[in-house]
């Protein structure tokens, strides 16, 4: 993994910690079925991810950047 990738899961495992996932979806107009979808989970672990009660793993958190667009330069 390069360090630009890890600098990109970092910040989204901060956001979900921090609960600040629902923030950045809600933001996007994206229901939590949609972003389950596109990872290929369930809403409910992309629901705890939301509540900081789990952490995405590191490919999850690579797409999660993806879709909430977040780069290596801002994480």
């Amino acid at each position: 993994m390069s360090p630009d990738e890890l600098r990109l899961v970092s910040a989204v495992r901060t956001l979900a910690a921090s609960g600040e996932l629902r923030e950045q979806r809600k933001s996007r107009r994206l229901t939590l079925q949609e972003i389950a979808d596109s990872l290929g989970t369930s809403t409910s672990t992309a629901h705890r991810w939301e509540r900081g009660a789990a952490i995405p793993n590191a490919a999850a958190s690579l797409r999660l950047a993806e879709i909430f667009e977040i780069t290596a330069g801002a994480a």
